[in-house]
């Protein structure tokens, strides 16, 4: 009688187990389009030597009223180095600037007039591609 009992009980679990009414969810065009970045991929990277993406001294102060707070996503010394990193980040779907300050050459991914929109974009940007080496600049 034992034995049927211990027996019993694992076919029982097997049986409730089974019961379980899993629904799937369809996945349509739309519906990933509004859970993804909202931003697509172009076909083709543009050349990475632009002389529109590159901001003078003259334009920065320029614009400097406006947009403060710039999201950087990498700092080199090196132009080219700038214009590499630029250019993959334009194939991934983040067209970027390239800021030049006292012989750094920062690539700017978005550039905002008031710290507090800055840094939930910066937050939100951290958390959606999972590097934290993303950094606000202050001007």
């Amino acid at each position: 009688m034992t034995r049927f009992r211990f027996l019993l009980i694992p076919i029982l679990l097997l049986l409730v187990s089974c019961n379980d009414k899993k629904s799937v969810t369809t996945v349509n065009k739309k519906n990933v389009v509004e859970q993804t970045v909202k931003r697509q991929v172009p076909k083709m990277a543009p050349s990475a030597v632009s002389s529109k993406s590159v901001l003078t001294n003259a334009q920065i102060t320029k614009n400097r009223d406006t947009f403060n707070y710039h999201i950087v996503a990498a700092s080199y010394t090196n132009k080219k180095q700038a214009n590499t990193f630029k250019s993959r980040l334009y194939q991934k779907g983040y067209p970027s600037i390239i800021l030049e300050e006292k012989g750094r050459y920062r690539v700017i991914l978005q550039s905002f007039n008031t710290k507090k929109s800055a840094l939930k974009e910066l937050y939100r940007l951290r958390k959606l591609n999972k590097t934290p080496d993303l950094w606000l600049l202050k001007q």
